[in-house]
């Protein structure tokens, strides 16, 4: 079974968040992708896919997301998303997890008209407005080799690394 996280960036981003929700298109497009070789390339039926499209995850990653209508769109805490990802490997069948249940009419932003789109993107610039979920680092092999000395510490969490010629 092959499990994809992608995310609902994949389908709509705002301001700030451009090469995560790249990165989430591409994760997106893989799984598309994979799972149409394994039936016919490979003709690998017995090979599962599961792509998880999550909304906002209560995670540092996105430290300073803020969004104006939580009952519509909430931010996911991590366990919510892990066991509705479990739920659904323990089915042993492809499939698709949305979260929440609001996320499924997000695809259709990709039917709407390009000036919607933006113009909706445009609007929802306040939603990562503080983020603050990048590190900046100077060094990114020293921050790798400072990582693995600490052996033993606690386990940083997820980051988006930029060097610093990237800011």
């Amino acid at each position: 079974m092959v499990v994809t996280v992608a995310s609902v960036a994949a389908w709509v981003t705002v301001p700030n968040m451009v090469d995560y929700a790249a990165s989430k298109a591409a994760s997106y497009a893989f799984h598309e992708g994979l799972a149409a070789e394994l039936a016919t390339s490979y003709g690998a039926p017995r090979v599962r896919t599961v792509v998880v499209n999550q909304a906002y995850t209560k995670t540092p990653l996105f430290t300073g997301y803020h969004n104006d209508s939580p009952f519509i769109m909430p931010a996911l805490e991590p366990e919510t998303v892990a066991d509705a990802i479990v739920r659904q490997v323990l089915t042993g069948r492809s499939g698709q997890v949305i979260l929440p249940a609001m996320g499924n009419t997000l695809p259709w932003l990709a039917a709407m008209p390009h000036w919607y789109q933006t113009r909706l993107r445009v609007k929802n610039v306040k939603i990562m407005e503080k983020f603050a979920g990048r590190k900046v680092v100077e060094d990114v092999d020293k921050f790798y080799e400072e990582k693995e000395a600490a052996v033993g510490a606690e386990a940083e969490a997820s980051t988006v690394l930029v060097s610093k010629g990237d800011e």
